[in-house]
């Protein structure tokens, strides 16, 4: 398989997860068919919208609308950094977590954060219409 199709694989998983509305952020622990775990993020959308300065009604309509989320912080004048920088942040705490109870090993660790940042970026930019 090749390192694009393997990528692309992860991406879209991580993508999924991003899609689920929870009521705080958690990471949950999945085994795939391997028995590997796999990371996942639940976001707290409520952070993300204070983040955005819009309400869930708001969001929604941008949402329905096509924007991304970088295109709704666009929209509210927040510089594409701090968009970043939250996600990164986010996701780079919950990963510590994992690797220090020793959900993720030590390669799967350093694989995801070598990865962070370009999957912040194509999950902020997703296209909710594609």
């Amino acid at each position: 398989m090749s390192v694009l199709k393997v990528t692309l694989k992860k991406v879209l998983l991580l993508c999924a997860v991003f899609l689920i509305f929870s009521e705080s952020v958690q990471a949950e622990e999945v085994h795939n068919q391997e028995g590997k775990v796999v990371y996942q993020v639940h976001y707290d959308y409520e952070p993300i919208y204070n983040l955005l300065k819009v309400n869930q009604k708001e969001y929604d309509q941008y949402w329905k609308e096509g924007l991304s989320i970088a295109e709704m912080a666009k929209k509210q004048g927040i510089p594409r950094r701090d968009l970043e920088s939250y996600f990164v942040s986010l996701h780079y705490k919950e990963m510590q977590k994992w690797r220090t109870k020793g959900s993720l090993s030590e390669e799967d660790y350093f694989d995801l954060v070598y990865r962070l940042k370009a999957d912040v970026e194509e999950f902020i930019d997703r296209n909710p219409n594609n």
